[in-house]
């Protein structure tokens, strides 16, 4: 039997992403609000101080946790071309390379502040302190890379989260700026005017940047994965960032390189013919269904000389949305095309390894847009 298909949609990896990218926001917020709100030592009688403490470092403590599996997903995931070193260095990947690169600094910001905090006696309070202060700039920096990349900022219920994100943190610098600093009234306006600037540029910007329209191409996504020719709008929910779940494959799932594992069976058809079954999975992939049929006569020492075939590809949930032929076979290794009703066609080739004992088949695909066939 085929071995299950990885998904019907996108990875678990990239569903990991998102949600880790969201509770992440949510907990750096949560840490940066307790932090100005500490700073103030702020307490009542049923929360004593120390208990603000302690909330403030468990929340920052799983904040970075959390962007570690935001990270690694990331990277697990493969549907963006993410390297490890963009993870670290800013501004280098080619996918959304200014967006993606605010992520790194955010990340490297709070790597320094978790490095700090666990070695804190070495390094000493006060440069502990100074280094502490950039956890409260990774918090805007991390806001700019979710809007920039994620693929749920046009999402209702990502703008409130968003939104009350905003507030919160506004809110707590607004009381620190009213209540502290009598002796530096430069940094209370400095403060109060920050927070009115921060949100009326989101209100501007937003509309005509991440919300927009055509925003994955202004932003920096390659073309491979972007809606291939004449199939902008057919489905490509991932790289434009929306959430429909239609038949049409994501644009990204047009071009990529993967792991397959499945089966192979043979048979022989009512004339005589031999034929050949080939059902992979094909891993990490929306189109996660591959299937291979190859009739033929059968050659002595064993193999077909193929006479005719049929290539199909697509999601579990319709492993027949692509169709088409072999085009090359050479041996395992096999080149086909395969299109879908609209026209819209994807090159395959495969390099298969067979196991004849145990009728399990391995190897690597790759695909990419093609003219139909």
């Amino acid at each position: 039997m085929l071995a299950p298909a990885a998904t019907a949609g996108p990875s678990a990896y990239w569903y990991l992403t998102r949600g880790t990218g969201a509770v992440a926001l949510i907990l750096l917020t949560l840490s940066v609000t307790l932090g100005v709100a500490n700073v103030r030592r702020a307490h009542t009688e049923h929360f004593p101080r120390f208990v603000v403490d302690a909330v403030h470092r468990s929340a920052s403590l799983l904040a970075v946790a959390f962007v570690v599996v935001h990270v690694v997903t990331s990277l697990l995931d493969g549907y963006a071309p993410i390297r490890v070193v963009d993870v670290v260095v800013p501004f280098l990947s080619p996918y959304r390379p200014l967006w993606l690169g605010l992520g790194a600094v955010a990340f490297d910001l709070l790597i320094a502040v978790a490095v700090t905090s666990v070695l804190r006696r070495r390094f000493g309070h006060r440069a502990w302190r100074t280094t502490h202060w950039l956890a409260y700039a990774s918090w805007p920096v991390a806001l700019l890379h979710g809007f920039g990349t994620g693929t749920d900022t046009k999402a209702s219920w990502m703008l409130f989260l968003t939104g009350a994100c905003v507030i919160s943190v506004i809110a707590a610098v607004l009381a620190r700026a009213t209540a502290g600093w009598p002796e530096h009234p430069a940094a209370r306006l400095t403060a109060i005017a920050a927070s009115a600037i921060v949100p009326v540029g989101l209100l501007v910007w937003l509309p005509s940047g991440p919300l927009a329209a055509g925003w994955p191409r202004r932003a920096g996504t390659p073309p491979s994965l972007l809606a291939s020719a004449g199939s902008t709008t057919s489905g490509a929910s991932r790289a434009s960032g929306s959430s429909n779940s239609g038949t049409a494959a994501p644009a990204g799932a047009m071009a990529f390189n993967a792991q397959v594992t499945g089966t192979i069976n043979q048979g022989q058809s009512h004339d005589g013919l031999a034929i050949v079954d080939i059902s992979l999975s094909v891993s990490g992939q929306p189109l996660s269904a591959l299937r291979i049929r190859i009739a033929g006569q059968p050659i002595a020492g064993g193999g077909v000389e193929m006479t005719s075939s049929r290539v199909t590809l697509g999601p579990a949930s319709n492993p027949d949305l692509y169709r088409g032929r072999i085009t090359a076979l050479q041996g395992t290794d096999v080149e086909a095309v395969v299109s879908d009703a609209s026209g819209t066609a994807i090159t395959l080739a495969a390099n298969l390894q067979i196991d004849p004992g145990s009728g399990s088949v391995t190897g690597a695909v790759s695909a990419r847009p093609a003219q139909a066939p």
